[in-house]
């Protein structure tokens, strides 16, 4: 009781760390940092070549740049490329002399975590008057999970979650066959082959479902379109290469183990091996997804590593407390000490389930600092809601953890409890697998709001909204003392800064404006973070200054 405890509150602190402190220096997805036109640009003379940054490497494969003009027509010379030694940067050539007027700029990438991205970017070149008065928005849009995607991500966790599950259940949770004196139960072989299947479909299926994402075709599309050469330029067919090969070895161990004639003191070795097996192939997932794509990999990839495999053998073993351990063949035959032995079982399995819950946690709680910045996006993103309801889901599979303990330690029935706990994990695998494949919350940090207290005592706050790429509209309120707001300004300064990359900086004035509120619109060129200087002149020419730093989305 006393370890549950801890846990929880473990588990409550972490949670309101992952809600309230939100680092503002890591990134984990891509997005156009610069455009050359940039969004909007208004340029004298025919550009000779189109320049895209964005914040981290785009694959070398399904990527493109088409310049349309006013009338729809393609301008381009659909020769788009990775600059050489600078995989951030992707270009394309247009034709040359073209006429004034009205331009997008439509590009597709796939970037670093295999997610396929596209976006528009209008400009303009010329002051013609002839061009349409609706200037178009520059857009970015990320991919979205199909159902397709969320059934193949599933079966693959909640299979390797069953298969790692029962082979750690019988090396370290189940005393009873000790120096694996027998082979598994027919029913535990059946189910460890019935998971093998599941992962075995699950990789074969997503490299022709990678295709679907990556060359934006559908599934019947796949048979009359040449993927298959374009997919093996991508990092995904090779860890996909390197998850085949392990899954064979895998199928061959597995065989082995479960042979008659295999001797007693190989058998553990070799599902020790296959335990090793399933955790390679967890760790190569993890190099094709949000953490591959992190400036911290190690830390990143390590961290996501930690957490599916936790998720996967407290899922698994609960499988086999359910349903494999009250038939073991090997237990004993007397009531008692049958009882003995799988309360017993019970209490060796609560410490694992107690580490393996604090992996959890804690693995998750940098997930959430990560990949979510603000509390905004926390509940106005996809990402950000389908993150809290699987954290409902965990908090719901502890309480039953509880009370399975409670009744073991009362010598009780483990009772249907551990079937609800069950379920609620498969449902929690779901969730998982929608997770690892939406766009992160980083892209919508939502409105800024923030405000610092000099030395002198003024307070100057600033908003921005929606503080996204484009136009966003900047609000400045500066307060005295006394909280009192302070009229005799006369002009305001703004000065943005990029942190992420060397660029000119850019000054916005807001004149003299009556009342208390400072206003201005303005463009902000690219996402990622910004330095704000605000530099404040009064009637009496003192001057106010502070800064802040900001996140800017790009939706």
């Amino acid at each position: 009781m006393h370890v549950i405890k801890k846990t929880f509150g473990l588990g409550l602190i972490l949670s309101f760390v992952c809600i309230f402190l939100f680092p503002s220096s890591i990134y984990a997805h891509a997005y156009l940092q610069q455009s050359t036109p940039s969004a909007n640009e208004i340029i004298v003379g025919s550009p000779s070549k189109i320049t895209l940054q964005f914040n981290e490497s785009i694959q070398p494969a399904f990527h493109s740049i088409q310049v349309t003009n006013s009338e729809g027509e393609r301008v381009d010379l659909d020769d788009s490329y990775i600059v050489d030694n600078q995989p951030k940067i992707l270009e394309g050539s247009v034709q040359p002399n073209l006429p004034d007027g009205q331009y997008i700029i439509g590009w597709k990438i796939i970037s670093g975590d295999g997610h396929p991205l596209e976006g528009n970017i209008p400009f303009q070149i010329g002051n013609s008057t002839s061009s349409s008065t609706n200037v178009p928005t520059a857009t970015s849009t990320g991919y979205y999970p199909g159902l397709d995607l969320i059934v193949i991500r599933w079966l693959l966790y909640l299979s390797m979650a069953f298969l790692m599950g029962i082979l750690s259940f019988y090396l370290f949770m189940y005393p009873s066959n000790a120096k694996a004196k027998h082979r598994l139960p027919k029913r535990s072989r059946m189910m460890l082959w019935i998971s093998y299947g599941g992962i075995v479909a699950s990789i074969f299926l997503s490299l022709p479902l990678q295709a679907t994402i990556e060359a934006r075709l559908q599934w019947s599309e796949l048979w009359t379109t040449p993927w298959i050469e374009q997919m093996m330029r991508t990092s995904f067919s090779t860890i996909w290469l390197i998850q085949l090969v392990m899954v064979v070895i895998l199928g061959g161990v597995i065989y082995i183990a479960n042979r008659a004639s295999t001797r007693s003191y190989s058998r553990g070795m070799y599902h020790f091996a296959a335990l090793l097996l399933g955790l390679g192939i967890l760790l190569s997932k993890s190099f094709i997804g949000h953490a591959a794509a992190s400036e911290l990999k190690v830390l990143s990839i390590s961290m996501n590593f930690l957490h599916l495999s936790a998720s996967c053998i407290w899922l698994g073993s609960l499988l086999a407390l359910a349903a494999i351990l009250p038939g073991e063949a090997s237990l004993p035959s007397s009531p008692e000490e049958r009882k003995r032995m799988i309360f017993r079982v019970i209490r060796t399995f609560s410490y694992w389930g107690t580490g393996l819950v604090t992996i959890l946690i804690l693995s998750g709680t940098y997930a959430s600092l990560k990949y979510v910045p603000t509390m905004y996006s926390l509940f106005n993103t996809i990402y950000g809601q389908v993150l809290l309801l699987k954290c409902g889901l965990v908090l719901i599979m502890l309480g039953f953890a509880a009370f399975n303990m409670l009744r073991g330690r009362h010598n009780k029935s483990i009772g249907r409890t551990v079937w609800f706990e069950l379920s609620v994990g498969v449902i929690t695998l779901v969730l998982a697998a929608l997770l690892s494949n939406l766009p992160t919350a980083m892209s919508s940090p939502g409105p800024v709001d923030l405000s610092n207290t000099l030395e002198t005592g003024e307070n100057i706050s600033l908003q921005v909204s929606p503080n996204t790429i484009g136009k966003n509209q900047f609000e400045i309120q500066v307060q005295d003392a006394n909280q009192k707001e302070v009229l005799n300004i006369q002009q305001i300064k703004l000065t943005l800064t990029s942190l992420d990359m060397d660029m000119n900086k850019y000054e916005i004035l807001i004149p003299y404006q009556p009342g208390s509120t400072f206003a201005a619109e303005d463009l902000i060129s690219m996402a990622g973070r910004w330095n704000i200087q605000v530099h404040i002149l009064t009637d009496s020419l003192d001057t106010l200054d502070t800064e802040f730093n900001i996140r800017v989305g790009t939706e």
